[in-house]
């Protein structure tokens, strides 16, 4: 622990000093900060710059514009799936160092839509779903074969195992009704 050895605890001291950017202290480069990120270091969550909160919600509305959803992929964009993690935790209260959002930017996550809880689930279920109703558009059909394409062939097994109550979640009235819209049958395999 930082509290047991009294060099790390004055280095420490001073990264947060530079974190703030107080007393006379050289600001941390973005590397720095990166670094220090990703070892979660406290004192970069509780001196949260709010510069870097204001880039990472452009990023994040940015993200939105481009896709539709908030789902984005930890491998592809680390940084912004922490943000996200983080805003979650912030806003339950279960940021382990104590950071609230606030008002402005519970504001401005509310106005563009920001699920406070993870809706991968939700999103993954339509853009599945949005890409059976490609496939029968393309064929004139709803009949996926493994061999065609597997995964949906999997995904409409799941969906008709979940309406049928065989131990997975449950469908959602919405969901049945998009599938019934489009005419998905609910027994056999194809």
């Amino acid at each position: 622990s930082h509290k047991d050895d009294p060099d790390l605890n004055r280095w420490m001291r001073q990264q947060r000093s530079r974190v703030r950017s107080t007393y006379g202290y050289v600001p941390l480069s973005d590397e720095q900060k990166s670094l220090l990120e990703s070892i979660d270091c406290p004192m970069v969550h509780q001196a949260f710059d709010l510069r870097l909160w204001y880039e990472k919600y452009d990023q994040l509305v940015d993200f939105w514009q481009k896709h539709g959803h908030f789902l984005v992929d930890q491998r592809e964009d680390p940084s912004l799936s922490k943000y996200i993690l983080f805003q979650r935790k912030r806003r339950k209260g279960t940021d382990t160092h104590g950071s609230l959002p606030s008002k402005s930017q519970i504001y401005l996550l509310d106005r563009i839509g920001f699920p406070w809880e993870s809706d991968r689930e939700e999103v993954e279920w339509q853009m599945r779903f949005d890409e059976l109703v490609q496939f029968g558009e393309e064929h004139g059909h709803l009949r996926v074969s493994r061999k065609e394409n597997s995964s949906l062939s999997k995904w409409m097994t799941t969906q008709r195992v979940r309406y049928r109550g065989g131990g997975l979640s449950e469908l959602s009235e919405k969901q049945i009704k998009q599938l019934e819209k489009i005419g998905f049958r609910w027994s056999g395999s194809f």
